[in-house]
């Protein structure tokens, strides 16, 4: 192969398409064909005895959210599961079941979508910054009990890239300190910890996302899963309008949302999620092997993966770049390079979420705002710069991104993007005589 980089008009590295995802086949096309078919497409066009699984064999006299949640609650081995919308809307009905008060705080990552922010803000409470670990990009347990204040009312870890949280450490100081934990799994779906503790049975609750780049997809949907049966019956209730199971259609016993699945986005999810096991699998195997390659190339160190992990995802591919083991490129011109080479490589997000302009409102600030009830002051976000020093080098300078979908193919797959890397590497003074 030529060693002319392909940013200066040679060859690329890459010479076959990576792998499509989703990969479908006739049982999604069966499957949605099916619900048009039967004419009921949400989950209430069925009788209240149909709803409540009475018929726990005829699958045709079954709704198929219900489906998907039974089908969840199995692959997960968790008590409940609820379809919601999306996962943003799993993470505001969660925020809100644990009854946030005006004015509260809840410690989160500043490393995720802003979704995790946001749905704290939702409540009129105040998202709280840890900072990462530096070797896993996860919320950092040992800079947790530092953010602690009287105001503090949850923990809200998120298992990013699919790679969970140290939650046994994250459990220990929420006992300690009388906090509920919710697990934002977004990312983690079919991702197990010895002993069979999947994300979301291993806290309160679990939030899923559904959205299409997600390793389980539906085009958009998101789940909640628990194993505390009251938490359960306030979830139902939240995403069905403030309704209570045994209650009057128009009977509403607290503020909720229409945040409920609908019947052809359950029947995609149902055959995609017979599939995620398998696919969890090649991408488990490409992964290896890729890492164990990667390690032979200074400068680029893979994610410290979970040592208790039985089951992996691989949502995304993380990577840490150390410029200095590259004569100090640039990271944006290494990811031109790669890129142009045919590796979609990415830099994740531009800033960490306190920095983002939605802190900027001064009416989040005012005396008159929900947020100031019950305090003398707000939370500056001003200060996470200083307090969370990991996640701003991950977002300015550090993290490389590969998406999922790049190692559900074969090992030929991986050997195009470690060629790409090497080519890249070898040609470093080029680049940066170029960039002068």
């Amino acid at each position: 192969m030529s060693q002319k980089l392909a940013l200066n008009g040679g060859a690329k590295a890459v010479t076959k398409a990576f792998p499509h995802f989703p990969e479908w086949d006739q049982a999604e096309r069966d499957a949605v064909l099916k619900v048009v078919d039967s004419g009921k497409w949400w989950m209430y066009a069925y009788t209240p005895g149909e709803l409540a699984g009475e018929d726990q064999l005829n699958e045709s006299l079954v709704s198929q959210v219900e489906l998907a949640e039974r089908e969840f609650s199995k692959l997960h081995k968790v008590k409940h599961t609820l379809a919601v919308t999306n996962g943003s809307m799993a993470l505001d009905i969660c925020m809100r079941a644990i009854g946030l008060k005006a004015g509260d705080e809840v410690i989160t990552t500043p490393y995720t979508f802003f979704a995790t922010s946001s749905c704290i803000l939702n409540t009129n409470a105040w998202p709280v910054y840890v900072d990462i670990d530096p070797e896993t990009y996860n919320l950092d347990p040992r800079k947790i009990e530092e953010a602690i204040t009287p105001r503090t009312r949850a923990i809200l870890p998120v298992h990013f890239a699919g790679e969970l949280c140290d939650m046994d450490a994250i459990n220990a100081i929420a006992r300690k300190h009388n906090l509920v934990v919710i697990e934002d799994a977004a990312q983690a779906q079919g991702v197990c910890l010895e002993g069979e503790r999947y994300a979301g049975s291993l806290s309160l609750a679990g939030t899923f996302s559904l959205q299409a780049s997600k390793c389980l997809n539906s085009g958009e949907g998101g789940l909640i899963t628990t194993n505390d049966d009251q938490f359960a019956e306030i979830l139902w209730s939240l995403r069905h309008c403030g309704r209570k199971r045994k209650g009057l259609w128009y009977e509403h016993e607290r503020i909720g949302w229409n945040a409920r699945m609908n019947e052809l986005t359950a029947a995609l999810l149902r055959p995609q999620m017979r599939k995620l096991e398998g696919q969890n699998q090649r991408r488990m195997a490409n992964v290896s092997y890729f890492f164990s390659e990667l390690k032979k190339i200074p400068g680029l160190t893979p994610i410290k993966l979970h040592p208790k992990a039985t089951k992996r995802n691989h949502y995304l591919v993380m990577i840490r770049y150390n410029a200095a083991a590259w004569d100090g490129l640039p990271r944006k011109l290494l990811i031109d390079a790669l890129t142009a080479e045919g590796v979609p490589f990415g830099s994740g997000y531009t800033f960490t979420n306190f920095e983002n302009p939605a802190f900027n409102d001064p009416s989040l600030y005012s005396d008159d705002s929900p947020l100031m009830i019950g305090r003398t002051k707000p939370v500056n976000y001003r200060e996470f710069i200083d307090r969370c020093p990991v996640a701003v080098r991950a977002c300015r300078e550090e993290a490389l991104w590969l998406t999922h979908n790049l190692f559900l193919g074969d090992k030929s797959h991986v050997d195009m993007i470690l060629e790409a890397i090497r080519k890249v590497k070898a040609n470093v003074g080029s680049l940066l005589a170029a960039a002068r």
